[in-house]
């Protein structure tokens, strides 16, 4: 079966838009989650740990953020490009085909001379 696509320009510049504000949304939106999560375990935090207030709660959930992220950064995102690699060669991608045609005719270009 072979369906017709159609080309709305503003569903693409919505959800381009929509995809490059999602972080930090999701900023405003960590933050917003620390806030209740401290009100909320606040009473066990006054009994237990008393020195740790809001602004310090925030800067270690923040600090172990940043160890998450630069983990996935190291280990994780090498791996994912390399899949995503391998995937973009290994199907029929008509780019590929297009670059290997075009390497072709340069090397045909270079050996005619």
């Amino acid at each position: 079966m072979n369906f017709k696509q159609r080309n709305i320009p503003w569903v693409g510049a919505f959800i381009e838009a929509l995809f490059n504000t999602l972080p930090m949304l999701s900023i405003m939106n960590f933050i917003s989650i620390i806030i209740v999560l401290y009100a909320s375990i606040r009473p066990y935090l006054i009994e237990h740990a008393p020195w740790m207030k809001l602004w310090i709660f925030i800067l270690i959930l923040t600090a172990l953020s940043v160890i998450v992220m630069i983990l996935i950064y190291k280990y994780v995102l090498s791996s994912l490009w390399a899949f995503r690699g391998k995937q973009m060669f290994q199907n029929e991608n008509k780019i590929i085909e297009k670059l290997d045609k075009l390497e072709e005719k340069i090397d045909r270009l270079a050996n005619a001379k």
